[in-house]
Order: structure tokens, then C-alpha cells, then sequence
């Protein structure tokens, strides 16, 4: 039976959820309600085996472990939420047209470093979007083995650490590429334009395909909205932009996986929230 303190923490107009899951503190397992307000979080109360509010310092405790639990993915939420897998089906159409830029004989020598740029930067996209397929699904299966366990157990926490430093090592590569050719895009559009006619017919059209592709009502717009979310990853790392891509890679899945491996949420952000 819900103890009657639980349903007074509900406010107008909220509405409450129940995690699938409890977390452990303190060799006990306790439950998380979450109350949301217009889309939002607007309050979490932390609950005894038998539905009664826990004490407060518990709740702190729990709160905190949840942050940590939500901080792994926190990218790949707003990611979802931005882009919705339209990612994954540029990079199909990516595949099916980026070969017409490996035609050595088809470009003239001031284009062909922009058009060797944006041909790297179009296969590092495809390459990290397929790992991050991957690594979706697989952090997919671990939030469903979590709801069908009840809990979040020892093994899990390390699984959600590697995947999200996986995860968010091609992301930050697959995004700092596009980032980096965003000029050579439009580059490729402009002598595409400027000299069409004096093109073979077959690779005017292969030519026209790909830039229709990397405009900005189509895969270009896709490529923004990922370029909007560099913030994000780059959140609380220091990174030094001078450096050449590989290298600014490397350094950041350095930075990244030490944050991640020690990371310690700040209860300042969530205290007002929690109604134990």
C-alpha cells in the first residue's frame, strides 16, 4: 500500500512515474519517483520497500547515483531527441553516393584538397554512425536488462561507463569532421554549379545526386543539428581546438573516459527537487 506522504508530494498538474528499476544505498534497494511538469522534472521522491518516504540523507544518496546513471547517456538523449535516427539513414545515402568524389581524373587541382577533405570527412561520418548503431542497441539492451531485473546492479554500472565512452568517442570524431568541412560542402555545390556543363552527362548526374544529398534541406541540415550539439560533448573537458583532427580526437576519448570513470554529480542542481 502507498504510504499517504508519497501522494502529497504530487503537485497541480504534475504527473508521477515510477522508475523500472530501484538503486542500491546503504545494502538496501530503493525505489524513485519522478514527477514531471510540462514535459519537465519538476520534483523526485525516493521510496522505502514498502512506498514510504526514505530519510532525506538516503534520498541524497540515491538521487546522486541516479544523476550519475543519467549523466552516461545524457548526450545520446539529446541526440535522439534532435536528430531522430535521421542520422542513420544519411549515412545509408551517404554510402549509395560518396564514390563519385574518389574519380581522380574528374576535379581540377585547386578543388581536389577540398573535395579529398570532404570525401574523409563523408566516410568518418558513415564509419562512426554504424559503431554508434551498434552502441545504441547495445545500451538499449542494457536499460531493458535493467527493467527486467528490477535494479541496477555492480556489472551494469561498468557496462553503462564502456558504452558511453564508446558511444561518445565516434560521436565527438564523426562530429568534429563535419564541423571542420562544413565550407567544403558548400564549396563542392558552387563548382558543381560553375561547371555542370562541361561534365560527362553519368557524372553530372552522380555529381548533382551527392550535393541535392549534402544540401541544407537534406543530410547538410542533419549535419548542423549533430555540429549544434558539440557543447554537449565537449561539456566540462578541456579541449584544445588548434590541434589536427586525429589528434583532438585522441584527446578528447582521453579526457572523456577520465571524467567518465570518476565522475561525481552535484547534488546542487537536484536538492530543490527532492520532496523527502
Amino acid at each position: 500500500m502507498e504510504d499517504k506522504a508519497v501522494k502529497q508530494q504530487k503537485r497541480l498538474l504534475e504527473q508521477e512515474h515510477l522508475l523500472p528499476y530501484t538503486i542500491e544505498a546503504q545494502n538496501q534497494s530503493f525505489h524513485v519517483m519522478i514527477y514531471t511538469k510540462l514535459g519537465k522534472i519538476s520534483g523526485v521522491a525516493v521510496l522505502n520497500a514498502d512506498k514510504s518516504l526514505a530519510d532525506r540523507k538516503v534520498a541524497e544518496e540515491v538521487v546522486l547515483k541516479l544523476q550519475r546513471y543519467n549523466f552516461y547517456f545524457e548526450y545520446l538523449s539529446k541526440r535522439s531527441d534532435v536528430v531522430k535516427e535521421r542520422d542513420s539513414i544519411v549515412a545509408e545515402r551517404i554510402e549509395q553516393t560518396q564514390l563519385i568524389l574518389n574519380d581522380g581524373d574528374l576535379f581540377d587541382d585547386f578543388m581536389q584538397p577540398t573535395v579529398d577533405k570532404l570525401s574523409l570527412a563523408l566516410e568518418v561520418y558513415k564509419q562512426q554512425q554504424h559503431k554508434m548503431d551498434i552502441y545504441q542497441e547495445d545500451i538499449s539492451l542494457l536499460n531493458e536488462k535493467i527493467k527486467e531485473q528490477g535494479q541496477i546492479q555492480p556489472e551494469d554500472w561498468k557496462s553503462a561507463e564502456d558504452l558511453s565512452v564508446l558511444f561518445m568517442s565516434a560521436a565527438y570524431a564523426q562530429t568534429i569532421y563535419l564541423e571542420a568541412t562544413r565550407k567544403n560542402r558548400q564549396m563542392l555545390a558552387k563548382w558543381v554549379h560553375d561547371h555542370q556543363k562541361q561534365l560527362p552527362a553519368s557524372k553530372r548526374k552522380a555529381l548533382l545526386k551527392l550535393v541535392a544529398l549534402l544540401s541544407d534541406t537534406s543530410a547538410g541540415l542533419i549535419f548542423d543539428q549533430i555540429i549544434s550539439l558539440l557543447p554537449l560533448l565537449e561539456k566540462g573537458l578541456l579541449i584544445d581546438h588548434d590541434e589536427d583532427l586525429p589528434k583532438r580526437a585522441q584527446e578528447f576519448n582521453k579526457e572523456y573516459e577520465a571524467l567518465c570513470r570518476f565522475y561525481k554529480p552535484k547534488l546542487e542542481k537536484m536538492v530543490k527537487l527532492i520532496r523527502n
